[in-house]
């Protein structure tokens, strides 16, 4: 046997291989997203956007502290964190380029990336929660901000870096201070990849509960106090899901489908938007 016909069988082997896995991975994750709408679906309800958690038992209520809580929690954690990663990946990117604290500081980016929520939990009660003596809103979205951090300044830095020189030195031609060219230049050639990195930040956070658990904890009750424990919809979902009643299980499948179309919606609009004003 020659060796294209070696080559070829490897080629063959490799796609059957490749083609599997695949097609493996994508059946579990329409296993996965079709469960989820097939009993959240059916779930969804005007009263579970108007209506606070019922007592026990009783087979009436809804979510709607938890749906505003987790979209305070979530904004605050996102204006602290995007910034601060933006900023931080230019600093990297432009600054730095090259020196020994880039390198260290990227290198615990990348670690930080891969660390467990949990741990990112229990370092925000360490340093928040239990000096302060109670739970609150803030320690929760500190929690998300501090996970989100690594992922946008790797996925920053990335795009920053993928950005030519020479369209730099353009610029200084022209005489443009640097800020200028890092706004006007840089940071538009890199639009797509840094709106990519905030959105996988978000949908990243947007599922969290562990952290949740020991930051903002939980309320039953409807609160927009940051200040004291308030409600999300991951720590709902899963104190819903544990609980020995129906409409608790109800409610959790819609809760879920309602995190998993609107991560679904804001990667549609992001993607919208970078196409509309930077596509041509």
């Amino acid at each position: 046997m020659n060796n294209s016909k070696i080559r070829k069988i490897n080629n063959i082997i490799a796609l059957v291989i490749s083609s599997f896995t695949a097609l493996l991975g994508l059946f579990w994750l329409v296993f996965i997203l079709g469960d989820v709408i097939i009993h959240g679906f059916s779930a969804i309800n005007l009263d579970l956007f108007i209506h606070d958690p019922a007592p026990p038992g009783v087979d009436q209520g809804g979510l709607r502290n938890a749906f505003i809580g987790q979209l305070l929690i979530t904004l605050v954690g996102i204006i602290v964190g995007v910034p601060l990663g933006i900023l931080g990946a230019t600093f990297l990117a432009e600054y730095a380029r090259g020196t020994l604290i880039s390198q260290i500081i990227s290198i615990a980016s990348d670690i930080m990336v891969s660390v467990p929520s949990i741990v990112i939990g229990t370092f925000v009660y360490a340093i928040m929660v239990k000096p302060m003596g109670h739970f609150s809103g803030w320690a929760g979205a500190l929690t998300l901000a501090i996970i989100m951090l690594p992922v946008v300044i790797r996925t920053t830095e990335n795009m920053l870096n993928l950005v030519s020189w020479t369209l730099r030195e353009a610029a200084f031609a022209l005489g443009a201070p640097y800020y200028k060219v890092i706004f006007q230049v840089v940071y538009r050639g890199a639009a797509t990849g840094i709106l990519t990195g905030i959105l996988l930040s978000v949908a990243r956070v947007a599922g969290e509960t562990a952290p949740l658990l020991f930051t903002s904890f939980n309320n039953t009750f409807f609160s927009v106090n940051m200040n004291q424990p308030i409600s999300s919809l991951t720590v709902s979902v899963f104190q819903y899901a544990m609980g020995p009643y129906e409409i608790w299980h109800k409610q959790a499948w819609a809760a879920s489908l309602i995190i998993t179309i609107t991560i679904l919606l804001i990667t549609i609009l992001g993607r919208f938007i970078v196409k509309r004003r930077y596509g041509k």
